[in-house]
C-alpha cells in the first residue's frame, strides 16, 4: 500500500491529484507517521542531538495531526482525516528528503555558529561567521519551503473544501500550531536530559 501512497504523494507535490486519492488505511497512516518522524530525524541529525531531533519529529507529527483533525472537524469532514493526514505527512517526508542535501551542506556552519553558545551574539554584532554556508543550500531550502507551503495549502483546500485565501491563511496558521507542538516536545525532552 505504500507504493500507491507514494504515487499520490508525488502527484500532490506536483500539484496534481487529490488527498482523497490516498489509500484509506489506519495502519498505512501509522506507518507514514513513523516515516515522517524518521525523515525528520535524518534531516536534523547533523545539527541536533538525537533526542532533540526525535522530539522534533514526534512533535511535528503530533502538530500536523492536531491541526488536520481540528480543520476537518470544523468543516464536519472527519471521515477525510486519515487520508488527509497521510497526504500531509508523506508529502512532508518527501520534501524533508529533498531538503536533506541542503541541510547537510549547511550543518558545518550551523554547528560552528552554535558551538560555544554565542552564535546569536556574533550574528547581532555583525561579526563574520566562522564558516560561510553555501548559497545554493540556502536557496534550495527556501525554494523547497515555499513549494511545500503551496502544496500544503492545496491539500488543505481540497480536503476541507476551502477557498484559496482561506487555505493559505489556515496553512500559515498551521505553521504556528506545528511550531508550538515541536517546541513543547523539545522542552519536555530537554527537561529529561538535564
Amino acid at each position: 500500500m505504500l507504493i500507491p501512497a507514494l504515487r499520490v504523494a508525488f502527484n500532490l507535490a506536483l500539484f496534481r491529484g487529490n488527498p482523497a486519492d490516498m489509500p484509506y488505511s489506519a495502519s498505512l497512516t501509522r506507518m507514514i507517521a513513523a516515516l515522517a518522524v524518521v525523515t525528520s530525524l535524518l534531516l536534523l541529525a547533523p545539527v541536533a542531538p538525537l533526542p532533540l531531533a526525535l522530539a522534533t519529529g514526534v512533535g511535528g507529527v503530533a502538530g500536523v495531526a492536531f491541526f488536520t483533525r481540528q480543520l476537518l472537524r470544523g468543516k464536519k469532514l472527519d471521515n477525510r482525516f486519515l487520508q488527509t493526514l497521510a497526504a500531509h505527512l508523506l508529502v512532508g517526508s518527501l520534501f524533508a528528503l529533498a531538503m536533506w542535501p541542503a541541510f547537510a551542506a549547511l550543518a558545518p556552519a550551523m554547528q560552528a555558529l552554535m558551538q560555544d553558545g554565542k552564535g546569536l551574539e556574533r550574528l547581532q554584532s555583525g561579526e563574520p561567521l566562522p564558516l560561510n554556508p553555501p548559497a545554493w543550500a540556502a536557496l534550495w531550502s527556501d525554494v523547497l519551503f515555499i513549494w511545500s507551503l503551496a502544496v500544503t495549502a492545496r491539500i488543505n483546500r481540497l480536503a476541507a473544501d476551502l477557498g484559496r485565501p482561506s487555505s493559505w491563511l489556515l496553512t500559515l496558521l498551521s505553521l504556528f500550531v506545528l511550531m508550538g507542538f515541536v517546541l513543547m516536545a523539545q522542552v519536555v525532552v530537554a527537561l529529561f536530559l538535564r
